[in-house]
């Protein structure tokens, strides 16, 4: 049976054949130790019935000075939010239901915190891990332009039971962002092959 505990020290030394897999962002040793030691209960680790280690959440509990909820009955609040950083499965264990287990026990959790969403990074092309996170509540709110050094990202949020009128989903709009980039770069694609065909007359 598969059970979860607290990422530890040593397993950083075990997860790389999870982490160097393709859409998995890694970080090094350093920015996990530091988030273990900031937020250990947010840092949990899937282990197999034989020992192997096979899924890792990594995530932390943040105020976001960057942005503000208006409050009815006070001044207007920076919110408070969980983090997810990474979230990996073995690709032998995915589709099993583990990476919904890790991102519920992350959820319960924040929950208790009384923050106001959960969000995430994710790249473009990660269209299971996509599915999955929607599956789970969570939205695409901002679309990000390179975000990732190759690619196009997400940030996906779900709010959580404190935020019951959804408000840190307002001030962004994904689909403005997305169809100006596209709209930019299908420019930029017939401005190339302009010059591409002004150049070819030279030859």
């Amino acid at each position: 049976m598969t059970t979860l505990r607290g990422l530890v020290a040593d397993d950083l030394f075990k997860f790389n054949s999870i982490v160097l897999e393709e859409f998995v962002e890694g970080y090094g040793i350093l920015f996990y130790l530091s988030k273990m030691t900031e937020n250990p209960a947010l840092c949990q680790a899937a282990v197999a019935p034989d020992g192997r280690l096979i899924g890792v959440l990594v995530g932390t509990h943040a105020v976001n000075k960057n942005e503000k909820i208006q409050s009815e009955n006070g001044p207007d609040l920076h919110p408070t939010c969980g983090h997810i950083s990474m979230l990996a499965v073995a690709s032998d264990y995915r589709r099993l239901g583990l990476g919904t287990c890790l991102m519920g026990h992350f959820m319960e959790i924040v929950e208790r915190y009384s923050d106001w969403y959960v969000d995430l990074f994710v790249r473009q092309s990660n269209v299971s891990a996509i599915q999955l996170y929607k599956s789970l509540g969570f939205v695409e709110y901002r679309f990000l332009p390179m975000y990732y050094i190759d690619e196009n990202g997400f940030e996906l949020r779900m709010p959580l039971s404190r935020d019951v009128e959804r408000m840190s989903l307002k001030g962004f709009s994904t689909n403005v962002y997305y169809f100006a980039y596209q709209v930019i770069l299908n420019l930029i694609k017939q401005c190339l092959e302009y010059l591409k065909d002004r150049l070819s007359w030279y030859d």
